[in-house]
């Protein structure tokens, strides 16, 4: 121990100035004391190089050590030099000449166990973590690295119980997202979020911040996931971040900000950029055109419905819509093209706080149904106006699954010909990302043995939630009913956003 101080005193001199003096002192006085630390600098210089990316002089240092003192660390690090080269047939040779040099050199067996897992040799690599762990009971990373090989098998249960059995010995940050990344899997996302939480209070990760940022979202705490992908913009940007900022900032109607962050993104995510600037632009056909080159089928349903707009609107308009007052108050509220102000609409509805209106929501969904009933047979309008009024309103969460129920209900009866019980399961599918937990319960509502449409509507509750509103509106459509069937439904928001629907 007594060599320590001098080693801490070195660290603070460059590298090689350590290097010539201790080679120049070697020099003078050849013997073990200076010879050991210069091949530990040898070593540390070896790992410097290695680290970035430059080789051939890493080799020249490993070859310097190896004229001084020959022992088990040369083909150690040999082995990791091969492994850099992507050479895994040659680094697991020298692995295997370093342990068994050295059998009790447990970061031996566990680099052996890196490259195995690197071969796909799962199960050849499990043995050498293992016995890298049993030589070392408080080294977490050949448990992680277990955890990595199960979860590569899809083995997650195993995975989960080794990455648990790691952050036993050590709390790592790493082991945290690994085993966040695994509920994520799994849409154990409630999971997920307290463990990439745990993870960020021992150190801030963007990798961690990143990935519980999609947690969040699936969870339906938009805004929460909104202000982690601000703060991950700011200090450590990348394509991938601006892109999910984004499409984020999109889903909440943010769109001049979505434009901004997707431009940013580059051109591997030019797609998203493209539809985010419909919603800026409007439905331009040297957009939609573009648009093309990345979305055929999605530029082809614009181009058929800007072909048959007027076509649409003059159905629209022999429809009655049956929420006068709503509709009257959105038209007031909006400009020339028809979309939601959205200062005024809040103004109008005395609005002070996003989302305040949710308790009473039953009362104001009607003004969702009419803004986007004003927008005519404009599906960005649509779904513009939808999203703003839904989320001034309700707020996020529940609030946006809310919106893209509506939306997507709404445009399928307008604009296609599917079958309902298509339109239920496409719209179930996009709720799941935006609402997992609410996806689930209409999952299992739709693959439940149900009653009779009779029994519905006898066995009616007012909704005490917008979930349960969403559920119910699933629940009426999976029957399939027809306009004269739902007179009888108490509750009139739902009945008549159901009776606008079968009549388009």
């Amino acid at each position: 121990m007594e060599d320590l101080p001098l080693i801490t005193e070195m660290d603070k001199i460059p590298l090689e100035i350590i290097i010539r003096g201790l080679e120049a002192q070697y020099e003078i006085e050849k013997n073990d004391y200076w010879k050991s630390y210069l091949v530990y600098f040898y070593y540390e210089a070896f790992k410097k190089n290695l680290n970035e990316n430059k080789l051939e002089q890493a080799k020249e240092f490993l070859e310097k050590t190896k004229n001084l003192m020959y022992d088990y660390r040369y083909h150690f690090y040999y082995g990791l030099l091969f492994s850099k080269l992507s050479d895994y047939d040659n680094a697991e040779i020298e692995l295997k000449r370093a342990i068994s040099m050295n059998p009790k050199f447990y970061l031996g067996y566990y680099e052996l166990g890196n490259i195995l897992y690197l071969k796909k040799e799962y199960d050849e690599a499990i043995e050498m973590y293992m016995k890298s762990f049993e030589l070392n009971k408080e080294f977490s990373l050949p448990l992680l690295k277990i955890g990595d090989v199960y979860f590569e098998s899809n083995q997650f249960k195993d995975a989960e119980i080794a990455y648990k059995s790691a952050l036993k010995i050590e709390k790592l940050p790493e082991i945290y997202l690994r085993l966040g990344v695994l509920y994520n899997t799994r849409y154990q996302f409630e999971k997920a979020e307290k463990t990439f939480r745990d993870g960020l209070s021992l150190d801030y990760k963007p990798e961690i911040a990143y990935n519980l940022s999609y947690t969040l979202t699936r969870l339906g705490k938009h805004f929460q996931a909104l202000q982690l992908l601000k703060e991950l913009a700011n200090n450590y940007p990348t394509s991938e971040v601006y892109n999910e900022l984004g499409l984020l900032q999109k889903h909440l109607g943010f769109y001049e900000e979505a434009e901004e962050n997707l431009k940013l993104a580059g051109e591997q995510f030019k797609e998203n950029y493209l539809k985010v600037k419909l919603f800026t632009k409007g439905l331009k056909q040297e957009l939609i055109e573009e648009l093309k080159n990345f979305d055929p089928e999605y530029s082809e349903f614009l181009k058929s419905i800007t072909e048959k707009k007027e076509e649409i609107e003059e159905k629209l308009e022999k429809i009655k819509i049956p929420f006068e007052k709503e509709l009257n108050i959105i038209f007031d509220t909006t400009d020339d093209d028809g979309e939601v102000i959205l200062d005024e609409f809040m103004d109008k509805l005395k609005i002070k706080e996003i989302g305040e209106k949710k308790e009473k929501f039953l009362e104001y969904i009607p003004y969702i149904i009419s803004s986007m009933y004003i927008a005519g047979a404009d599906p960005i309008l649509i779904e513009k106006n939808a999203i703003k009024t839904t989320i001034s309103l309700f707020g996020d969460g529940e609030g946006l699954a809310l919106a893209k129920t509506l939306i997507t209900f709404y445009q399928s009866f307008i604009f296609t010909n599917e079958p309902v019980d298509f339109v239920l399961e496409k719209t179930l599918e996009i709720i799941s990302e935006f609402h997992y937990p609410l996806s689930k319960q209409i999952a299992n509502l739709l693959e439940n043995e149900k009653t009779s449409l009779d029994d519905f509507i006898e066995n009616f509750q007012i909704a005490d939630s917008i979930s349960d509103f969403i559920l119910q509106l699933f629940e009426l459509f999976s029957y399939n009913p027809y306009i004269e069937e739902i007179k009888d439904i108490p509750e009139k928001s739902l009945r008549n956003f159901s009776k606008l629907l079968l009549s388009i």
